[in-house]
């Protein structure tokens, strides 16, 4: 699941960043859904950022990238991350970004789709580096 969610994110940050507001009908719509405001998208070079590293750790929890130590501490470390956005919230996660409190759209998401998709995700990656972990006895 962690591979395929990943990926998923990479390819929606790479259609953003080619100028597509899809799932959203607009530019406005689609701010308003994943920044929390109708103001200015992140440009094209950070959004693809967001996109390289999601790929990236696509690759990673698919084992593309190798085993070991080093991929099952990166899986907690990501997990532990996607967890803590899942408690967290959006509205904080948003503000250390340094964007402005999100409207009711996005709250609204937040609420029904983004914490359980983070949640879900966090323990997606953390089962992924569980079970890589070698058997003991």
């Amino acid at each position: 699941m962690s591979t395929t969610a990943l990926a998923g994110v990479s390819v929606l940050h790479v259609m953003w960043a080619s100028g597509s507001p899809w799932p959203a009908k607009s530019k406005k719509q689609l701010g308003e859904a994943v920044i929390g405001s109708d103001g200015p998208m992140p440009g094209v070079t950070p959004t693809l950022v967001v996109a390289g590293g999601t790929a990236a750790a696509a690759l990673l929890a698919s084992g593309a990238l190798g085993e070991g130590p080093a991929r099952r501490l990166a899986l907690r470390g990501m997990g532990a991350v996607m967890a803590m956005r899942a408690v967290i919230g959006g509205g904080l996660a948003l503000a250390a970004m340094g964007l402005p409190a999100p409207g009711r759209t996005f709250r609204d998401l937040d609420n029904r789709l983004y914490r359980p998709f983070a949640a879900l995700l966090g323990v997606s990656l953390w089962l992924a580096a569980h079970a890589e972990t070698p058997e003991h006895g």
